[in-house]
């Protein structure tokens, strides 16, 4: 169940936005830290570059739009209503930061679909919706072609890891991963559904990577801090 206190009025990519996630673990790069060996150089750099974040009060990285990015924007609201009537659905709360209360990490699914809050008020059930709109053909097909999330894991970690992140920060059971591309006539969506059951040891790889990270990072910050 997600503590209602998470869930912030915050819309994704408004200044608030991008202030909210500022020396903060995010669900998009989460991946960084995901290496099969460890942490890695790759983890490491991204643990630094939120050091930096938190140190200095500005973003690591400008973001960079291209070709592929501005298909994915475009489309992502038009895969989403797809996905709501493919599944039936009538409500969902679209991109709004997911931020836990004195945390480090957080999220921006592209939707919570909502089931109702808790009896004393304070939490509600929802589960996390991902939207990808891959410009390319092939790699459009390929994650068509994906129907489990192990199947996701091995196409594209950086997807698996995503859904799986925001699944851990939003205390969701449920997650789905919804692929589109608006040019096909047909094969034009995939939907993948992730239960956190199913997939428990890489939740707890996922979580004893976030703790390390969170550790890496308090005590080069505090090194700084203190030089």
């Amino acid at each position: 169940m997600l503590k209602k206190e998470s869930i912030t009025p915050v819309i994704m990519g408004t200044d608030e936005w991008f202030a909210g996630r500022l020396g903060r673990f995010t669900s998009s790069e989460i991946y960084h830290l995901m290496g099969a060996k460890g942490i890695g150089d790759g983890g490491y750099s991204y643990i630094y570059r939120k050091v930096g974040e938190e140190l200095s009060g500005f973003p690591c990285r400008r973001e960079i739009s291209t070709e592929a990015t501005e298909h994915g924007n475009v489309y992502e609201t038009e895969n989403l209503r797809k996905f709501g009537e493919k599944m039936g659905l009538n409500f969902v709360v679209t991109q709004t930061l997911i931020r836990p209360k004195d945390s480090r990490f957080a999220s921006t699914p592209d939707a919570l679909i909502d089931f109702g809050e808790s009896q004393d008020g304070t939490e509600r059930n929802v589960h996390t919706v991902e939207c990808k709109c891959p410009l390319s053909f092939d790699a459009y097909i390929r994650l068509w072609k994906c129907k489990t999330p192990e199947q996701v894991k091995k196409d594209t970690p950086a997807y698996y890891w995503q859904c799986l992140h925001q699944m851990l920060v939003a205390d969701s059971l449920v997650g789905y991963l919804s692929v589109y591309h608006p040019h096909f006539r047909a094969g034009q969506l995939n939907i993948v559904q992730f239960k956190k059951i199913n997939l428990i040891e890489d939740f707890k790889l996922l979580n004893q990577r976030c703790q390390e990270a969170l550790r890496i990072f308090e005590e080069t910050r505090d090194e700084m801090l203190n030089s």
